[in-house]
């Protein structure tokens, strides 16, 4: 329960054998790569140089396929969010013939794709044109009238508030030019204009002045009415195209597996090469680095005994700033994803599951307290991991909400939730049994056999403040063990121990009078807390200073009534919803009210409840030892969506 040890690795190998020593390190899945960096003597670096590889087309590789997928969704082909992974060995993930044989369903999955895009674009052409027409369709004339040796015929439009009667007349009198109107909508009118030629001129003076806009049909032939038939008939010749594509593409839903494996095996090709052009090569050996953990340096060590390779591990300088890896026990591993959620402790920090894991477990299920509810909760969970096995985040999650069902569940049965007071209800409304009538247990069940939050919730309230000071005290412990572990007890003790003088100091004080021990707590503060700062009185004035810390302590614990609020919440809602269920005295209308309303409980303060139980650890519990930022361990490993790797002897 620990942050793993980690050691700078350094390989150097023949560039020859350098893809299959990639392969056992993705074998292996211990080893992180990151970019070689050159030496110091230039004449020996000099040749060396960052490594080629063929990583823009293993990343062109896994694109197509990324495409195909989303174009085979796009054609109702679907893709479970949860699915079971089928299990492949590693010779099969690697295999390239089964890659290139899937790459080249995928490349003709894009071109129908690709196809249909065209199709689609042609026919937003073709129902822009037929709109436009549809102006024009009561003109007789063909569109690619121009006129003849003799006059000019333009159509055109103009604005909808002009008087056609007078700009015909201006045309008549000016030009001996005759207009007719076609059509009107709110925005145009739409007219041809006739005109004879050596009148042209003096015609487009009036146009212009009355807003005329001469209107291009781009080489349209016929009458409008013809156009928008012609046009009509090439949109269902594409929709049928694009109709018989789609067909295409979703016939290729049998080979959905074949696909997945095929994205899981570009992805693994693409980490190869990613991690091929970390390298430094001179053209015959090529030089990697990276970290590893130490307790895997032995096995990094007997693996690498087939190869022409030199291998250097080395303990992380002062100046280095290793990657962190979390090693817990495989029950406690669910708690990854909050502690992630927030950010990773950094490599000479300290490692929060075990301390958070029991603490925010509790917290989730105290807000949340409902026998019922509890119940639900670690039946999904169950089914999802029975069914699906999912791993990553969701894997986590499901596991974690087995543990978070279980203490929804004990809390619920110490606070006598059930459906919220479904029990009361029900018995009254449908069987007229006051709870006196009902069994003791039952009875003593329903009243909370610790308390009630409906009807004790200063009790409530007591609780939580209580288990905020415990959990704020226990992390004041862990930042004493911290400083001591690095050498500096005394200031750990020093951070600590006036705090805690001063707090008892308040309660004597309160309790029996005397001020002594809290003036004795103030002392030590201002004697303590400035001891950082240079120079007697920054010294002084800093520890006056964190006298104000005592706010901050008051808003820590007083977070914590977030715990009550929760729980109030859920119970509330879960008892206005019987309620209303209630009502109408009928059983049939009380069940879908029943069902719908808890369902939405449960929905909306599950994410509630998930996200303060987090809140109380990364806010509260964190900020009295937590040091963030820790970089990520991202080793060279399998990385599967679809697949679960069965790993052979080498």
């Amino acid at each position: 329960m620990a942050i793993v040890k980690m050691r700078r690795v350094y390989l150097l190998a023949l560039r020859q054998e350098q893809d299959a020593l990639l392969r056992l390190l993705l074998h292996l899945g211990c080893v992180e790569l990151h970019t070689a960096e050159r030496g110091e003597d230039a004449e020996i670096w000099e040749r060396f140089k960052g490594e080629r590889s063929r990583l823009s087309r293993a990343r062109g590789d896994y694109h197509t396929l990324s495409q195909a997928a989303e174009h085979m969704k796009a054609c109702g082909v679907s893709f479970p969010l949860l699915q079971k992974r089928r299990a492949v060995s590693e010779a099969v993930l690697l295999d390239s013939r089964q890659l290139k044989k899937a790459l080249s369903g995928a490349a003709a999955i894009n071109a129908h794709a690709q196809a249909m895009e065209l199709d689609r674009r042609e026919m937003a052409r073709l129902e822009e044109r037929c709109g436009a027409l549809e102006h024009w369709r009561d003109c007789p004339i063909q569109l690619d009238t121009a006129g003849t040796e003799h006059t000019v015929l333009q159509f055109g439009t103009l604005p909808a508030k002009a008087d056609f009667g007078e700009f015909s007349l201006a045309l008549e009198n000016t030009a001996e030019s005759e207009a007719f109107q076609i059509s009107v909508t709110k925005e145009r009118r739409y007219a041809v204009v006739l005109c004879h030629r050596e009148s042209w001129d003096a015609a487009q003076t009036v146009l212009h002045a009355h807003g005329f806009r001469p209107a291009s049909f781009q080489n349209l032939k016929g009458t409008a009415e013809e156009a928008i038939e012609s046009a009509r008939r090439e949109y269902g010749a594409l929709e049928e195209d694009e109709r018989k594509r789609r067909e295409l593409i979703a016939s290729y839903a049998n080979r959905r597996e074949d696909l997945e494996l095929a994205l899981d095996q570009a992805h693994q090709y693409l980490m190869l090469e990613e991690a091929k052009e970390r390298g430094l090569s001179d053209g015959t050996v090529v030089l990697l680095q990276g970290w590893m953990p130490a307790e895997r340096e032995k096995q990094v060590q007997k693996a690498l005994e087939g190869f022409a390779c030199a291998f250097h591990s080395a303990e992380p300088t002062a100046g280095d700033e290793p990657p962190t890896l979390l090693k817990n026990p495989k029950w406690m591993a669910p708690i990854n994803v909050v502690t992630e959620m927030y950010s990773l402790p950094v490599y000479r920090g300290i490692d929060p599951n075990p301390l958070i894991f029991w603490f925010y477990i509790f917290f989730f299920g105290f807000m949340f307290a409902d026998v019922a509810y509890g119940l639900i909760l670690l039946a999904i969970a169950l089914f999802v991991i029975r069914k699906w096995d999912p791993r990553g985040a969701v894997g986590q999650l499901m596991h974690l909400g087995v543990y978070l069902g279980i203490s929804t569940f004990l809390c619920g049965i110490f606070t006598g939730g059930f459906f919220g007071n479904a029990i009361e209800v029900i018995a009254q409304t449908f069987f007229s049994l006051p709870m006196t009538a009902l069994p003791l247990w039952v009875q003593r069940f329903s009243a909370g056999f610790v308390f009630s939050p409906l009807t004790s919730p200063m009790a409530v309230l007591y609780a939580t403040l209580l288990i905020g000071v415990v959990q704020l005290v226990f992390g004041q412990l862990v930042h004493i063990y911290m400083e001591a572990r690095d050498g500096h007890p005394l200031a750990g003790l020093m951070d600590t121990v006036p705090w805690w003088v001063f707090f008892a100091g308040i309660g004597v004080w309160l309790f029996q009078g005397s001020a002594a021990l809290f003036l004795l707590g103030v002392l030590l503060l201002i004697l303590t807390q400035g001891r950082t700062k240079h120079g007697f009185w920054a010294k002084l004035a800093g520890g006056v200073a964190s006298l104000y810390g005592v706010t901050n302590w008051l808003s820590d614990v007083l977070s914590y009534s977030r715990l009550m609020a929760l729980m109030l919440a859920t119970s509330v809602i879960a008892t206005v919803i019987n309620t209303l269920g209630a009502l109408p005295g009928s059983l049939i209308a009380f069940i879908p009210v029943f069902a719908i309303g808890h369902l939405f409980n449960i929905a909306v303060n599950l994410i509630g409840t998930y996200v303060h139980a987090a809140r109380l650890q990364y806010l509260e519990f964190y900020g009295k030892f937590y040091k963030e930022g820790g970089i990520p361990f991202q080793p060279l490993t399998y990385q599967t969506k679809y697949t679960d790797v069965i790993k052979e002897e080498k």
